[in-house]
């Protein structure tokens, strides 16, 4: 084979190897934490009062699986009090399978979320909730087996 096909070759590989590249990068597909990115930042002092306020409690929130449930289980003094928030279940690699739930606790203080809600993986569990105008936050990681 004479010097220049192999050239030649050598080009047409390449070409080749940078259009699949191109074409991969393309079609993937990146989620964002939260589309609005920037806004949740200039909030993010409410993140670290509310952490602040959490830690002044006796006890934090506990976070635990079952076999039905996950069973979320707020400090002693919270049992029975006005609690209004939410908890966020986000899940890093896939964002469509994210939820929000009320903070709804029954009498032991607990919020139950059935398993069935959730597939095998990592989540981060983030509960955001105001007591007496004062506000809480704490972010906890499960992963569903």
């Amino acid at each position: 084979m004479h010097w220049g096909h192999k050239i030649i070759i050598v080009f047409v590989l390449f070409a080749a190897g940078m259009l699949t590249l191109v074409t991969k990068s393309i079609r993937t597909k990146i989620d964002m934490v939260t589309p609005d990115y920037y806004a949740e930042e200039l909030k993010y002092q409410q993140v670290i009062d509310g952490q602040d306020n959490v830690v002044q409690l006796s006890a934090p929130v506990k976070v635990a699986q079952s076999n039905q449930d996950l069973e979320i289980t707020f400090p002693e003094e919270l049992h029975g009090r006005a609690l209004t928030g939410q908890v966020l279940f986000y899940r890093p690699s896939d964002s469509g399978k994210d939820f929000v739930l009320p903070l709804q606790l029954n009498e032991h203080g607990q919020l139950l979320v059935s398993r069935e809600r959730f597939i095998k993986g990592g989540y981060r569990v983030k509960m955001r909730w105001e007591m007496s105008g004062k506000p809480y936050f704490q972010e906890e990681y499960i992963n569903i087996q």
